[in-house]
């Protein structure tokens, strides 16, 4: 496991930024996280990275999805709302998992046995005021990141 603290929303973004460079399209991350983890602002770095405006990212906690275009597609799913496996299924998220951007989905976790579908899935904690524990997946390739505590 790699793991980076984040001592700011900005240091989030940078994370997001430089964790985005070592993915390809159609690959798939799930966000793992409390509420308030910094699981959006994560993603706003990750759309920074793809030539995105970051002001365009908000949650899309009620819509569900939301696309954003840049150098490559972003699809952002936000899994919060959902209960049921049921509900989860009439997103058709298998179009996004495979899709010709790159799909992110908060609150990953509701996928239950489902999570296997994703390329990479990213764990979020909260450890005081604005310091996260980022944890990223074995043989996750993120460049070193400057000014960036890693363990």
């Amino acid at each position: 496991m790699r793991t980076v603290i984040s001592e700011s929303a900005e240091q989030t973004k940078t994370i997001g930024r430089t964790f985005c460079a070592s993915l390809r399209p159609g690959m798939s991350v799930g966000l793992i996280g409390e509420l308030g983890a910094g699981k959006t602002q994560f993603v706003k770095g990750m759309a920074l990275g793809l030539g995105i405006d970051e002001d365009e990212v908000v949650s899309p906690s009620f819509g569900l999805i939301n696309e954003y275009e840049g150098d490559k597609k972003l699809y952002h799913v936000d899994l919060y709302r959902l209960e049921t496996n049921a509900e989860i299924e009439t997103l058709g998220l298998t179009d996004y998992l495979r899709g010709s951007g790159l799909c992110v989905i908060e609150w990953a976790d509701r996928l239950g046995e489902d999570l296997a579908l994703l390329d990479r899935i990213v764990r979020i904690e909260i450890l005081s005021g604005n310091r996260r524990r980022f944890t990223f997946p074995e043989g996750t390739d993120i460049p070193y990141l400057e000014g960036l505590k890693t363990l």
